[in-house]
């Protein structure tokens, strides 16, 4: 038996979706989807009533559209839809079933797909692994923050990273990140669970940060206090309408942009750090 969901729409304006985005910080709704004129919150049917009095209380004068989304085996729909996804020339991201279809000649990473996030067919998974093919150097010592299925991980080897350390902190990635990386005949990628933004150094080449505003934010925050911070960065996991505070807080914290992409409504952002006297 698979639980029941309450969907609920509103028009989008920047000042309700800024609304929203302080009712997912402070835990009070589960998920926001955000599209060009609509917003949709998503929560569990049984907590209808709480969640319609929380957004009549705090958007009052904005009509919402409330229905009923039966529940399904959504895992098991979206892991039978997952097909193999280009990209770059030669690089492909597939899972294990499907990896018959790709030519010998190419190159693969293969992803079983677990509860982690992460498998490229994520609009910002998908542009992360496009801004990497750009933005990495070989040679570079990679930090992966909030890695997930370890997709992110496994390119920047597959790229010519010199050396890859995964970080989340959700343990229960575990079996499924070590299954990616052994699919991958990745065993020198290191990994540990802690939380991220308690860490006291961030130091190296290459951050790589799919997560979501909520956390890069006060994660770019925590560069100004700890001891060593990424010379690079990409960004992921963010709505394109946010593309001026993500812009402003890289400027804050030292790093100039260097390239913003966008698929649909999210998008994903490369910066480094500005050399001395550069504006």
């Amino acid at each position: 038996m698979y639980p029941d969901y309450v969907k609920i729409k509103v028009a989008y304006t920047e000042t309700i979706s800024n609304e929203l985005d302080k009712l997912i910080e402070s835990g009070e709704i589960l998920s926001v989807e955000t599209k060009k004129n609509e917003i949709t919150v998503l929560d569990l049917w049984e907590n209808r009533d709480k969640l319609i009095a929380i957004l009549k209380r705090k958007l009052p004068d904005e009509k919402l559209t409330v229905s009923k989304l039966e529940g399904r085996d959504w895992n098991r729909e979206w892991i039978e839809g997952f097909q193999p996804i280009r990209i770059g020339r030669k690089l492909w991201v597939t899972p294990p079933w499907q990896e018959g279809k790709i030519s010998n000649k190419h190159e693969k990473i293969i992803i079983n797909p677990g509860n982690a996030f992460g498998t490229g067919t994520h609009e910002s998974t998908f542009l992360a692994l496009k801004l990497m093919k750009k933005t990495l150097m070989a040679g570079d010592e990679v930090l992966d923050l909030g890695c997930g299925s370890g997709i992110l991980s496994i390119a920047a080897r597959k790229m010519g990273a010199g050396s890859v350390h995964a970080i989340d902190n959700d343990p229960e990635i575990e079996h499924n990140l070590n299954e990616n990386l052994e699919k991958n005949n990745m065993k020198d990628i290191s990994w540990e669970i802690c939380d991220i933004l308690s860490m006291d150094t961030y130091s190296c080449d290459l951050a790589l940060i799919n997560i979501q505003k909520h956390v890069i934010l006060p994660l770019l925050e925590r560069f100004s206090v700890a001891k060593g911070t990424p010379n690079r960065v990409i960004l992921a996991g963010l709505l394109y309408e946010h593309k001026k505070d993500i812009r402003n807080a890289l400027k804050e914290r030292g790093y100039k942009t260097l390239d913003i992409r966008r698929m649909n409504e999210w998008m994903a952002v490369s910066a480094i750090r500005r050399r001395m006297n550069e504006t």
